[in-house]
């Protein structure tokens, strides 16, 4: 399928899809004239991409971590997915540090709305 046809099928745009082939997670075939041509299972490819972008995790990080947590779990060595396992749960301290922040500031908001409306 061409990539207008992937882009449909996803609702990812083309130009995503060539990012995405620029950063070494998708791989199209290209025909005689240069164009794309993408298999069946680059929809599942491009969906599991989305997914893990959905879950905060950039595109480099996406493309270290497909094969083992998406396409091919079975193939990976322990040492694999202790390394998938240890950048994950980086990626989980930040987002707690993140959301401790955000709350604070909620709260000291909170507080300065309480105090603007009571007028002192």
């Amino acid at each position: 399928m061409r990539i207008s046809d992937l882009s449909k099928l996803t609702g990812a745009s083309p130009r995503m899809l060539r990012h995405y082939e620029n950063a070494g997670v998708l791989t199209p075939h290209r025909d005689p004239n240069g164009y794309r041509h993408y298999r069946e299972e680059d929809v599942k490819t491009v969906s599991d991409i989305r997914c893990l972008l959905a879950s905060g995790l950039s595109l480099s990080e996406a493309a270290v971590l497909i094969h083992i947590a998406c396409t091919a779990p079975q193939s990976a060595t322990d040492d694999d997915r202790a390394d998938v396992l240890s950048q994950l749960d980086e990626r989980t301290r930040q987002l707690d540090a993140g959301i401790e922040r955000l709350l604070f500031e909620k709260a000291n908001l909170l507080k300065l709305r309480a105090d603007v409306a009571a007028g002192g």
